[in-house]
């Protein structure tokens, strides 16, 4: 079973995301913060992470540069209220699997993550 880490400030999201995800047959843990999730990252490495890019304590583009020192291919699926963001991050191109915008449509997301753990 792929073990899959979503990280969101908003508890409300974690745990849409995490029901749906469990339906498709995933392990879903959750992180509340961006030190959350380097945290548990660090006690169990997930097949694949969920990432916000806003949270409160830091950001998901930190995060992704925190991680990127100790697991360079693991994937991310970057999630943003901010639509065309992508063009803004050069990092994005070499460090991110794919990226999703809020409101998310879950089933184009469980697409793109099937997607990413597939690569």
């Amino acid at each position: 079973m792929k073990k899959i880490l979503v990280v969101d400030d908003e508890k409300n999201i974690r745990t849409l995301f995490r029901d749906e995800l469990e339906e498709e047959g995933y392990e879903v843990a959750t992180a509340g913060s961006g030190r959350e999730a380097l945290d548990q990252i660090e006690a169990d490495v997930p097949d694949l992470i969920v990432l916000d890019i806003r949270m409160g304590d830091m950001t998901g583009i930190e995060v992704l540069q925190e991680l990127r020192k100790t697991h360079d291919k693991l994937p991310v699926i970057m999630v943003t209220a901010v639509r065309g963001l992508k063009d803004d991050f050069t990092i994005w191109d070499s460090h991110v699997s794919d990226y999703t915008t809020k409101p998310v449509d879950l089933d184009d997301l469980k697409a793109k993550i099937k997607k990413a753990l597939e690569a």
